[in-house]
């Protein structure tokens, strides 16, 4: 058993004890010169957290989902400052399953930046116990910085 499985088990975390999810330190900066700019994350219900790339398309940063079942776990988004443009968070503090893919981006369709700060909180469904937390920065530039 992993040091975290342990910590977790010990801790009461709900649901199973081998239950483990993470969020990936990644940077989120895109530019281009033509049609909308995006910059985002999405949480796949494959297991996966994908980057989303200027043009729009999706790239595998790796797994948020370590060990368990993505049905077993949450997530809760506050935004820090400015403002998504595709937002899977609802309401503050709401939290939405990760079993459905879940995507945030800031889009960019003119010349200028576009830049949000966002907190990420995974949970299980059992207790809310925390299992990652971590704020990242979307950033989407049109045209020349």
């Amino acid at each position: 058993m992993s040091l975290i499985n342990a910590l977790m088990s010990s801790t009461g975390s709900g649901g199973d004890p081998g239950d483990t999810a993470q969020l990936l330190a990644n940077d989120f900066t895109t530019q281009g010169f033509t049609g909308t700019i995006y910059s985002g994350l999405k949480l796949d219900a494959d297991g996966n957290a994908y980057e989303r790339q200027a043009a729009g398309g999706w790239s595998s940063i790796g797994a948020w989902l370590v060990n368990g079942t993505n049905s077993d776990f949450y997530v809760r988004r506050t935004i820090d400052s400015g403002s998504l443009t595709t937002d899977a968070g609802g309401s503050v503090g709401d939290l939405r399953q990760l079993s459905t893919d879940r995507i945030w981006d800031v889009q960019k369709l003119n010349n200028g930046e576009k830049e949000t700060n966002v907190t990420f909180t995974i949970v299980n469904s059992a207790d809310n116990a925390i299992f990652a937390t971590r704020t990242y920065n979307f950033f989407a530039n049109r045209g020349l910085l």
